[in-house]
């Protein structure tokens, strides 16, 4: 095994998170472009871990080659990704299969580009356990830098609860249950939530059911 592996016991916990917006699985190594549009939205995110050699169904069934796969995820952040990203990548040992994890920090320049459908490059966003073009309201949010929007202690909640809530495959909470969760008056929670959609940390995923954009889920995250 190449040095600065991980042992881990087929009895253990997996080392690897749920598949989320800072988490995905590969069976194996997908095309390059993916690769590409992937770690370009963990790092227009808060960062995130590519897993190579985990099942859809999170068992984890190892790959041959895992430096060749090691070097293959290197090129692809350096020559595919605009600005290049440098990864921290490393094989783990877990339930016998031997493992590659590759993890890119959040990017302070924003956005990070990666080819697109068409070949032309274009910012992409985890939106859950998913990759997608960033819709235009995150790149302006990016421009103008919401980030650093002061947020008062109710419109903190309101983002803590949305993150708790709003898990992958479902359309997220809505006003009655985060008003309920963050324990504020229906009206107030309203008002919040059209803030928080206007400094662009929170988008509605369907009629009246809330989630985070990139910087929100970064903004939630934060204590």
């Amino acid at each position: 095994m190449a040095s600065g592996a991980d042992q881990s016991q087929g009895g253990e916990r997996p080392p690897y998170e749920a598949e989320g917006p800072e988490s995905e699985w590969k069976e194996r190594l997908p095309r390059a472009e993916r690769v590409a549009r992937t770690l370009c939205a963990f790092a227009n995110g808060v960062g995130g871990k590519l897993w190579v050699g985990v099942r859809d169904d999170g068992a984890a069934v190892g790959l041959v080659g895992p430096r060749e796969t090691a070097e293959e995820l290197r090129r692809i952040a350096a020559e595919l990704v605009a600005p290049s990203q440098t990864l921290q990548v490393r094989t783990v040992t877990h339930a016998g299969a031997t493992l590659v994890v590759a993890k890119v920090s959040a990017s302070e320049a924003r956005p990070v580009l990666a080819p697109g459908r068409d070949g032309k490059l274009a910012p992409f966003v985890r939106d859950g356990s998913s990759t997608r073009l960033a819709p235009r309201a995150i790149q302006k949010v990016w421009l103008r830098g919401a980030a650093r929007v002061a947020l008062d202690a109710r419109e903190r909640r309101l983002l803590r609860e949305i993150r708790a809530r709003a898990l992958d495959g479902v359309a997220g909470p809505d006003l009655k249950e985060l008003a309920r969760a963050a324990r504020v008056g229906p009206r107030a929670a309203r008002r919040a939530l059209i803030q928080l959609q206007a400094a662009g940390l929170v988008t509605e995923r369907t009629a009246g059911h809330f989630g985070l954009t990139p910087e929100g889920h970064a903004r939630a995250r934060r204590r």
